[in-house]
């Protein structure tokens, strides 16, 4: 069943300040956000609303009093890339450092983990860049 209340956080949460704007993004009337606004509606409709908003269809159909995911923005899309780029251990330590932030971890504690992380980050662009570097040194200069 859908949830309205959830639908309506999903659309002010993507930027519809109307239902009639998330109606024109989909493709519909205002009068079906409104029905889906007060749990009212079939799977097409939610699934065109979850893809509108970027909310997993099953929040919109979640239990009362739960909130509704949030859209990925385009920082955290940012964030998602350059996390995906790193080793395992560093993907790890990043994690890590993120969780004590988000679990409200203390002021030294963070920026410890931050040094940490930000010497692990220098050494692996260091490496990088020596990777890159070196088929460069083995076939020489012939341009000179």
């Amino acid at each position: 069943m859908i949830n309205g209340k959830s639908v309506r956080d999903a659309r002010l949460a993507a930027g519809f300040r109307t239902q009639s704007a998330l109606a024109a993004k989909i493709g519909c009337s205002r009068v079906t956000i409104s029905r889906a606004e007060n749990g009212f509606g079939g799977i097409g409709i939610l699934e065109r609303i979850a893809r509108a908003t970027g909310v997993p269809p099953e929040a919109l159909m979640q239990a009362s009093g739960e909130p509704a995911s949030k859209p990925v923005t385009r920082k955290e899309q940012e964030l998602l890339s350059a996390f995906r780029k790193l080793d395992p251990v560093l993907q790890a330590r990043a994690a890590g450092f993120v969780s004590g932030l988000a679990a409200g971890g203390g002021t030294e504690e963070s920026a410890l983990l931050g040094a940490e992380l930000s010497s692990d980050l220098a050494a692996a662009e260091a490496r990088r860049q020596a990777a890159e570097s070196q088929p460069h040194q083995q076939t020489g200069d012939s341009s000179a």
